[in-house]
């Protein structure tokens, strides 16, 4: 079996007003002394790890000496795996990072455009301005990297759905090979959380409906409900978490499933340090999925894609049977109103998946599987 790696860079120049991912300022003593704890951590991994993906925090921010002792640590494993992937950002991304992760055969890597529009950018408290997001892109593709993703957000306080088709359609004009489309969520704790009643509803399905209508006819397959894909480009790591593969989370806060195990670090980088340098695992907390519980969680996980649950590789990966007359009932009445696909063979449902209106409410439904 084969796992996907996810290593957790915590540092941002500065905290996005919407994000509610565990970051702190960038602090050079902190980050070197971060990067050799990972590095001693990766030396331990005794699984074969098929794609690794690199996140945040923004680890663009790390300076290319850091970058290239964390990427040297990989080597052995990254010679082997099939996807490699680093977040990176327009104002932190320079010509010597971008050779840098060619050398060590990073080839995706997911830019942080989140808006062609200097206006939202602004509001979104992003660092870079549309014309460095367009220059990132510019020198990615000259380098040779072939495989760019983009994060898009979009369902703005006052945005309009004429303004985001205007962007999106601009958007696919640029040499990509995946778009993530993101509403902006205002999460409790976030400085944005006082807008949660600014958002118009309405609006944004408009817009989401916009963007399962348009992609496609722009090339870019609607794989999950918010991502979108040139054909052979679906982000492999991510389709692990969706599709109930296994993955290693390294640093704080990131989360590991291993053997019907789920495990998350402690979201607190000196504490995560000091375990790490004792010898202890940096766990905040542990679970045992047992059957049914990993079957309910993995429903609402997999309904979330374009393809849906198939039942019968849902049970062989569960042990358990989808169909109790509760979970039956609940989906017929998904079903009625218009949210849920069933498909027959010989007179028996052998898959569902969301409708177009379901993707609407795709988290209403996820909880409906729970």
């Amino acid at each position: 079996m084969s796992y996907g790696l996810y290593i957790h860079i915590p540092f941002c120049r500065a905290k996005c007003p919407y994000c509610d991912f565990y970051s702190l300022p960038y602090d050079n003593s902190l980050a070197q002394i971060y990067i050799d704890i990972l590095s001693k951590e990766i030396e331990k991994i005794n699984i074969e790890i098929d794609t690794v993906y690199i996140g945040g925090g923004t680890p663009t921010v790390l300076p290319r000496e850091l970058l290239e002792r964390l990427f040297f640590s990989l080597r052995k494993i990254l010679d082997r795996a099939g996807e490699i992937t680093v977040e990176v950002n327009p104002e932190s991304i320079d010509e010597d990072k971008l050779l840098l992760f060619r050398d060590y055969k990073v080839n995706r890597l997911s830019l942080g455009l989140q808006s062609l529009e200097e206006s939202k950018l602004k509001f979104l408290g992003r660092l870079h301005t549309v014309k460095e997001a367009l220059q990132g892109v510019e020198d990615i593709q000259r380098l040779g990297f072939n495989n760019i993703s983009v994060d898009l957000i979009y369902g703005l306080p006052k945005e309009k759905c004429d303004d985001w088709c205007k962007e999106l359609a601009n958007v696919v004009e640029l040499p990509l090979t995946h778009i993530s489309c993101y509403s902006l969520t205002c999460e409790y704790k976030t400085k944005f959380y006082r807008f949660r009643k600014m958002i118009d509803e309405g609006e944004v399905a408009k817009m989401y409906t916009f963007n399962i209508n348009f992609l496609p006819k722009r090339g870019f397959y609607h794989y999950e409900v918010s991502n979108f894909s040139r054909k052979g480009f679906v982000c492999k790591h991510n389709l692990k978490y969706w599709m109930g593969g296994e993955y290693l989370g390294l640093g704080p806060s990131a989360v590991s499933f291993i053997n019907k195990e789920r495990k998350k670090n402690i979201s607190n980088i000196e504490e995560y340090i000091k375990m790490c340098k004792k010898g202890k695992e940096p766990i905040a907390y542990r679970e045992r999925l047992l059957s049914k519980k990993r079957a309910k969680e993995l429903a609402s996980l997999k309904i979330r894609t374009k393809e849906g649950i198939l039942l019968d590789e849902f049970k062989e990966l569960t042990n358990f049977d989808f169909f109790s007359i509760e979970e039956y009932r609940k989906i017929i009445s998904l079903k009625d109103i218009g949210l849920l696909k069933l498909y027959e063979r010989n007179g028996k449902i052998y898959r569902l998946s969301l409708t177009n209106k379901g993707f609407l409410f795709s988290d209403e439904v996820s909880s409906c599987l729970v």
